[in-house]
C-alpha cells in the first residue's frame, strides 16, 4: 500500500509512511515535530487530519463541544445475494437507521447500523441466524438475502465540534474538527470540503506572499468551515429526529416530504448538490 501511495504523490512531495509523531512544539515562525524514529521535522503549517480523537488538536489545547447521540453504531461486513451496483443505501425503521456502503467486491457491503445502546448490544451478541434475520427484515431484502461476513463491532455515537478549526501553525480538517451522526454519510463530505477549502486558502496566501501558518490568515478558512459544519450538524440533527421513531404523524410527514422532494421539478437535484457539498465548492474545483 505504501508503494502505491508513493507512486501517486507529486515529485516535490516527500511521503513518510509509516511514521508516528511523538512531540510537537509551536514556534513563532515554524512548528517543530519529533517522530518516533528520532528524526525532526519543521513546518510552517501542520494540518490535523488525525481523526475524532485528534492528537494534534489535544496538543494545541483546542477544546471541544460534544454531545451523546444516545445511539450506538454496529459495524460489520455483509455478503449480499444481489450485487450492490456501487450504490449506497439506507433504511429507516423504528428507532434505527441502517446504511449499506458498497465495497470493491460487488457482493460485499460495510454496514453502519445505528441503534439504541441496548439493541446494539443485543444484535452484537445474537447468533448469526438471528442477526441475519433481523438485518434482512430491517433492510427489507433490498439486495436479496444478506449474511454476516465479519465480526461485529459496536461503538457509541458522539457528536464533536472543535471550538477552533485553526490555531497558530495548525489547521484542523475532517473528524479532527467535527464529527456528526453517520446518517446520510455527510461526515466524509464535510471532511472533503474542509480539505478543498483549505487548499484554496493556502493557494491564495501563497500567491499573496503571506505566512500560511499565521492564525490571523487562517481565520478566513476557520470561519467558513465552522459555519458550514454548524449548518450540517443542525440539519442532520433535525433529519435524525424526523427519521427516528414510528409515530404516525412523523411517518406521514416523512412520506410526504420524500415524495415531494422526488417529484417537484428541480428540488431533488438541488438537495443532492447540497448533500454532496457542490454548492460550496471553492473556485478551483468548479
Amino acid at each position: 500500500m505504501h508503494c502505491g501511495r508513493r507512486r501517486s504523490v507529486a515529485a516535490d512531495v516527500t511521503l513518510l509512511a509509516p511514521a508516528e509523531l511523538q512531540q510537537v512544539a509551536w514556534g513563532e515562525n515554524e512548528a517543530f515535530l519529533s517522530l518516533q524514529d528520532g528524526s525532526m521535522l519543521t513546518a510552517r503549517l501542520v494540518i490535523g487530519a488525525d481523526g475524532a480523537n485528534s492528537w494534534l488538536r489535544n496538543k494545541a489545547d483546542i477544546p471541544l463541544t460534544f454531545w451523546d447521540y444516545h445511539h450506538h453504531a454496529l459495524v460489520a461486513t455483509i455478503r449480499t445475494a444481489e450485487p450492490h451496483q456501487a450504490v449506497a443505501r439506507q433504511a429507516f425503521h423504528g428507532d434505527g437507521i441502517l446504511a449499506f456502503l458498497p465495497l470493491s467486491d460487488p457482493h460485499l457491503c460495510s454496514i453502519v447500523w445505528s441503534l439504541s445502546p441496548g439493541e446494539a448490544q443485543r444484535m452484537q451478541q445474537a447468533d448469526e441466524t438471528t442477526f441475519n434475520q433481523a438485518l434482512n427484515i430491517a433492510f427489507d431484502n433490498r439486495l436479496g438475502l444478506c449474511q454476516l461476513a465479519s465480526e461485529r463491532e459496536v461503538f457509541p455515537l458522539t457528536g464533536r465540534y472543535a471550538r477552533q478549526f485553526a490555531a497558530h501553525r495548525l489547521a484542523l480538517v475532517g473528524d479532527a474538527a467535527h464529527t456528526i451522526h453517520p446518517l446520510a454519510g455527510q461526515g466524509v463530505n464535510l471532511g472533503f470540503m474542509d480539505a478543498a477549502e483549505l487548499i484554496d486558502e493556502l493557494k491564495r496566501l501563497h500567491v499573496q506572499g503571506k505566512d500560511i501558518g499565521q492564525h490571523l490568515y487562517l481565520r478566513r478558512y476557520e470561519r467558513s468551515r465552522k459555519h458550514s459544519a454548524a449548518l450540517m450538524l443542525a440539519g442532520m440533527q433535525g433529519f435524525r429526529e424526523m427519521f427516528s421513531g414510528s409515530h404516525p404523524a412523523k411517518k406521514l410527514l416523512r412520506d410526504v416530504g420524500l415524495k415531494l422532494a422526488d417529484t417537484l421539478p428541480g428540488v431533488k437535484p438541488q438537495l443532492i448538490r447540497q448533500a454532496m457539498g457542490l454548492n460550496d465548492l471553492p473556485a478551483w474545483l468548479r
